[in-house]
């Protein structure tokens, strides 16, 4: 099937781009003296949550059009972070222990509640307006000029990087990371409209459709986290998958409901949210607990993730 290739094509893609955008994001980080979690939680968190941003763009146009892809939408957004704070972290986890420092996590775990909350609020009607998407995309980029200003204010780390050289130029490793960025981009685009073709094929319903629709675009962020580990930058890769989790639910979202509004389903509301937010309570939990996340820890997420496919396969196939 033509859909397989092109899957196995964007696989391919994945890779090499997170390869391309996590080395250039490092050089960046340490010739400005940024560390890895603020590079994580902003440039490369936006740049892996493309997919989910254009997905739900488009399906808000594809509204105004007066074909309504809500339950697209917004099983894009609760698929992939879903995805993303389970089975990603859970994966990501079992390779490298992950670490993470006590005011980060204070921080931006904090706000991750936060972005759950705000998008729930505006969506526990049914129906999230123009104006509410606007809300949330304002509270994305209060939060990222918050982060970006707390930064400034902390010591600079002491780095001797032997990549770190008088004559580098940072333009070149900007570009690398905008090349890198579009690979991942493109190659989630081949993902997701062959898995979602082969879906269709087979009958899925929209909410269903919505899952893989959200495993598919969060592939990028797995590759990134992957290739931080392998370049021993543990905090970049966990950074990057809760910053991912922050950005969806405010920007991506929010531009989406910004575009047509999103209506959601009662049975989304009262399943999907209510796991999305207890999966993520439980994994933030189970980070703070010692600091890191070990195997065992990454075992259960990633049984989590399988028991919300089970559950949601099970009972809500047809809602």
């Amino acid at each position: 099937m033509n859909e397989i290739f092109f899957i196995t094509l964007g696989l391919l893609g994945l890779w090499f781009g997170s390869d391309f955008a996590v080395e250039a994001a490092r050089r960046i980080a340490v010739k400005l003296k940024v560390s890895d979690l603020i590079i994580g939680l902003t440039i490369t968190s936006i740049g892996t949550s493309l997919p989910e941003i254009s997905t739900n763009i488009l399906a808000g146009f594809s509204t105004l059009a007066e074909k309504d892809a809500s339950g697209i939408a917004v099983g894009n957004i609760i698929g992939s972070d879903l995805a993303q704070i389970t089975l990603l972290l859970g994966i990501v986890g079992f390779l490298a222990t992950l670490t993470i420092p006590m005011r980060s996590l204070k921080r931006d775990g904090f706000m991750l509640f936060i972005a759950l909350i705000l998008m729930y609020i505006t969506a526990i009607d049914g129906h999230v307006s123009r104006g509410e998407g606007v809300i949330l995309v304002l509270a994305y980029i209060i939060y990222l000029i918050y982060l970006l200003n707390q930064e400034r204010v902390l010591e600079n780390k002491k780095t001797k990087s032997k990549s770190e050289k008088r004559d580098y130029k940072i333009g070149i490793d900007l570009i690398k990371t905008i090349v890198g960025l579009t690979v991942v981009v493109v190659s989630a685009y081949l993902i997701v409209e062959n898995g979602v073709s082969m879906a269709l094929q087979i009958g899925i319903t929209e909410s269903v459709i919505g899952i893989f629709v959200g495993l598919g675009t969060s592939i990028p962020e797995l590759t990134v986290s992957l290739r931080a580990i392998k370049e021993r930058a543990g905090e970049l890769s966990l950074g990057n998958l809760i910053g991912s989790n922050i950005t969806d639910p405010l920007l991506s979202f929010g531009l989406g409901a910004s575009v047509a509004g999103v209506t959601i389903s009662q049975s989304v509301l009262q399943f999907d949210f209510v796991y999305w937010m207890a999966a993520t309570t439980i994994a933030l939990f189970l980070i703070y607990n010692h600091m890191n996340l070990n195997r065992k820890e990454s075992s259960v997420l990633i049984i989590l993730y399988l028991l919300f496919i089970y559950l949601k396969l099970t009972f809500f196939l047809t809602k």
